[in-house]
């Protein structure tokens, strides 16, 4: 019962997926349900909100320290 590898084939087009979905509906941000949504294993998910996550505050910090 060996289980196939949940392996995108286009990570960056999953990637870009899962954000709009995950700020579109926001009641719905469950990694089961992303996971089921997608077929992605929510290891993955997590590491896409994450990085998706930290790129946002890094470029909105550097947006505030740039007006001063």
């Amino acid at each position: 019962m060996n289980t196939k590898l949940r392996i995108p084939d286009n990570p960056e087009l999953i990637a870009k997926q899962v954000m709009e979905y995950y700020f579109q509906y926001p009641e719905a941000n469950s990694l089961k349900e992303i996971e089921e949504i997608f077929n992605v294993s929510p290891r993955r998910i997590r590491k896409i909100i994450s990085d998706n996550l930290k790129k946002r505050l890094d470029n909105s910090l550097l947006r505030r320290c740039a007006r001063h």
